[in-house]
């Protein structure tokens, strides 16, 4: 294996994990934001919220899988030959840190705490801002920007999908 291959490797495998992990993470807190805007228990939220983090996760490995099967089969009936990946690592890369990413804003409806959806938010936040830190480092940008910009991302769509909850418990 030549340095370079090695070297885009390695980039994909960190791509893969940034990836995982930030859909996880924003589509799950999205939705425990959503659900928590209707003003309805918090065993519901903790349901609605698992469930979203199950979904994405089965949803990312699958696709991931999938899409690197058929770029695979691409590869070896065009040059007769693929790249080497593996379509199977690919979706449990994918599997693991969309279900790592998404199991963090639900932590707080598993404890016995108030304000479940601030501490949430919160968790969330300092989460998706190390890994927006981390993908900073790894590619030589300003780790603090990169960071703050992935948690803003997050607190968006959590805010978006507050409104949208809340604005539903208005009509009930």
């Amino acid at each position: 294996m030549t340095a370079k291959k090695f070297r885009d490797g390695i980039a994909e495998k960190i791509r893969d994990q940034i990836f995982g992990a930030t859909d996880g993470t924003i589509s799950t807190l999205a939705v425990v934001a959503g659900v928590s805007g209707a003003n309805v228990s918090n065993f519901i939220i903790l349901i609605a919220g698992a469930s979203a983090m199950l979904a994405e996760a089965i949803s990312m490995g699958f696709s991931s899988y999938i899409s690197t099967k058929v770029k695979e089969d691409i590869l070896v009936a065009r040059r007769g030959r693929s790249d080497g990946e593996k379509p199977v690592s690919e979706g449990i890369t994918f599997w693991l840190a969309t279900l790592g990413g998404g199991f963090v804003p639900i932590i707080p409806f598993l404890l016995p705490i108030r304000a479940h959806l601030i501490v949430s938010v919160i968790l969330s936040m300092v989460f998706l801002f190390s890994i927006g830190a981390y993908a900073g480092k790894a590619t030589g940008t300003p780790w603090l920007k990169k960071g703050l910009q992935t948690a803003a991302i997050g607190l968006v769509a959590a805010a978006i999908t507050y409104a949208v909850g809340y604005g539903f418990s208005l009509i009930k």
